[in-house]
């Protein structure tokens, strides 16, 4: 059956007016957020969560239904649908505390005619800028929600004028960078924010709705949660051949939810806490920010900051008043600038490197030991602890980080082990004057009458003293050797009758010459020692310390020179054991001996004793 060509063309124009009539439409429908909870948990090694522990900022994403879960349906056989549609979700962020405030969107739907035309834009935002957790907890959020159909609320516009506004917070990064820190977040904004168009709303169409989110952070003590606020977003299609026909689908999920991290500038351990070791000040400096005008170096903003008193990054670092001064400024501005207490005391640790008060505050409980550091030299190190910059728990923070810092706990422990040598250091340094005393004696009587009540074997002979030679072979057998002397014979018996004849003198046969001395030694008299003493001429002589690998047990050693004319030319060492008091051992040793050199090399001062590695050089 055919048509006449006017019929087709009035047939063709009334199924269009019907098609349009029974036009199906798309709106956007967002539930009332659901809301779930994470636990916050302190840190490893903390008792609590503390607000300078953590950053904190807030986050938007929309995870969809599949690729393509706006195109079902979509064909073009269905190619007419009512006017303009449009909705969005649009987030107002605020903190007071830092006068921060900025709008960004969750999510812009737009379609106009034909069911196949539409944009849908969720791109994954970041709300705020990284904000320390005590400063974080007290960001507020509202969110609008705007629908129209054909009103004069151009909802695209408004949401692009939003999100232009907003770009600064959409800022990503990773590693040492990504820090909008706290105080300067609001400048920025306010220098990029673009005023929002006045919104129209002239059409029954229209609508809006506006709600408060619950914090989305909270803790104390121990206890600590992470609140996500999940929007369902649906697609509603009604109308259509089926005037009565209305179907809903879910689109997906809409979540704002907190992110947190301990350091912005530090790597992270296994367990989550910042690990500052193996770093330094100016690595430290040369980390990126980035900033609304692009990237920008730790000590440019630091540069740029205008806190109340700008320190010095160079002071006098030998100054201890002056760097203390300037570690406080530091301190101060970079808390003014919103880092938290990893960063800021990772910073000030490798600012205070350069400083010997600041080595010599953080001396190890190892290396006051090996160097026998005096309960007088703790004391003055401990008076210089920075207090005016840094508190105890700053310097628990620096430990947890893998730094090496004294604590309170430290520093009574390294006083306690001070106490505990010095019990070991004053018998030796009560022989030490006493055989020093002997040794730069000149007259022999003098010189045996002050060693006879110093010695004593280790058998409880007195006046006697095991002699070990380690030195070599100069002579130590001939100055044992006493020289022969007359001596009266033993008297007669006395006839009171005749005057007394004289005695005729008698000669005593000298002593036998001593034997090699063994290598475990041989007991000697204070008046054989003298005459070694005397024989070897003596000349300089250096303070006592305990000998290597023997401290606490009650072995000292020195140096000595020898003066022109000594059997033993430029000198050598001398071990001595004692206990209670008198020395039980004495032993000519090599200066190498027990490696007594290196000693001296890697730890000039000992138990009070400084030998300077030079004084060797008298030796060779």
């Amino acid at each position: 059956m055919s048509f006449p060509h006017c019929s087709s063309r009035h047939l063709l124009t009334l199924a269009a007016l019907l098609l349009t009539a029974c036009a199906e439409t798309r709106q956007i429908a967002v539930d009332g957020p659901a809301m779930t909870a994470q636990p916050l948990e302190p840190l490893a090694g903390f008792q609590a969560i503390d607000g300078d522990d953590y950053y904190v900022r807030l986050v938007s994403e929309f995870s969809g239904q599949g690729d393509n879960f706006l195109k079902g349906g979509c064909s073009d056989l269905a190619p007419y649908q009512k006017g303009d549609l449009s909705a969005a979700l649009v987030y107002r962020v605020r903190n007071d505390t830092i006068r921060f405030q900025g709008e960004a969107s969750g999510f812009l739907y737009q379609a106009t005619t034909g069911k196949c035309n539409f944009r849908f834009d969720a791109k994954k935002l970041y709300l705020t800028p990284w904000l320390r957790l005590d400063t974080g907890r007290q960001t507020q959020m509202d969110y609008d929600f705007y629908t129209n159909a054909n009103s004069d609320l151009d909802v695209s516009s408004l949401v692009g004028d939003v999100n232009a506004a907003s770009g600064i917070l959409a800022l990503t990064g990773a590693g040492l960078g990504v820090a909008i820190m706290g105080q300067m977040a609001g400048q920025w904004v306010q220098n990029n924010q673009q005023a929002v168009p006045a919104q129209t709303q002239s059409s029954a169409k229209q609508s809006s709705e506006s709600h408060s989110l619950p914090a989305l952070t909270a803790y104390a003590g121990k206890t600590g949660k992470l609140n996500q606020a999940v929007f369902d977003v649906f697609e509603i299609d009604e109308g259509g051949l089926n005037p009565f026909k209305l179907e809903t689908r879910t689109l997906g999920k809409l979540k704002v939810y907190p992110e947190i991290a301990p350091t912005l500038l530090l790597r992270t351990g296994s367990d989550g806490v910042p690990d500052a070791r193996d770093m330094s000040f100016e690595e430290l400096n040369r980390s990126t920010i980035k900033s609304a005008s692009g990237d920008i170096s730790l000590a440019q903003l630091l540069d740029q900051s205008q806190p109340l008193d700008k320190p010095n990054l160079k002071p006098d670092w030998k100054n201890y008043a002056e760097v203390e001064n300037n570690c406080r400024k530091l301190k101060l501005t970079m808390k003014a600038l919103g880092f938290n207490k990893f960063d800021r005391n990772a910073l000030l640790y490798y600012f205070l490197a350069n400083s010997g008060d600041w080595k010599n505050y953080n001396t190890d409980r190892r290396r006051a030991t090996d160097s026998g550091l005096r309960p007088r030299a703790i004391a003055e190190y401990r008076a210089k602890n920075f207090d005016a910059c840094l508190a105890e728990d700053d310097y628990t923070v620096m430990k947890t980080m893998g730094l090496a810092v004294n604590t309170r706990a430290d520093w009574d422990q390294l006083g306690a082990t001070s106490l505990q040598q010095e019990q070991l250091f004053s018998p030796l340094q009560s022989i030490e004057r006493q055989l020093l005393a002997v040794l730069r004696n000149t007259s022999a009587a003098e010189m045996e009458r002050q060693l006879y009540p110093l010695l004593m074997t280790g058998d409880k002979v007195n006046g006697k003293v095991l002699l070990q030679n380690h030195l070599g072979d100069f002579g130590l057998e001939k100055l044992l050797n006493p020289p022969a002397a007359a001596v009266p014979a033993a008297p007669a018996l006395i006839d009171t009758a005749l005057p007394p004849a004289p005695p005729a003198p008698q000669t005593v046969p000298s002593v036998p010459p001593v034997s090699p001395i063994p290598g475990e030694g041989t007991q000697v008299s204070a008046a054989q020692l003298t005459q070694v003493f005397q024989g070897l001429k003596i000349g300089e002589l250096s303070c006592a310390r305990p000998a290597p690998g023997l401290q606490g047990k009650g072995v000292g050693i020195l140096l000595f020179t020898t003066r022109e004319g000594s059997p033993r030319a430029k000198g050598g060492a001398l071990e001595f054991e004692f206990a209670d008091g008198k020395i039980s051992r004495i032993a000519f040793q090599l200066p190498t001996f027990r490696d007594f050199e290196q000693d001296i090399a890697d730890r000039p001062e000992v138990g009070g004793c400084r030998i300077d590695p030079a004084w060797l050089t008298k030796l060779h």
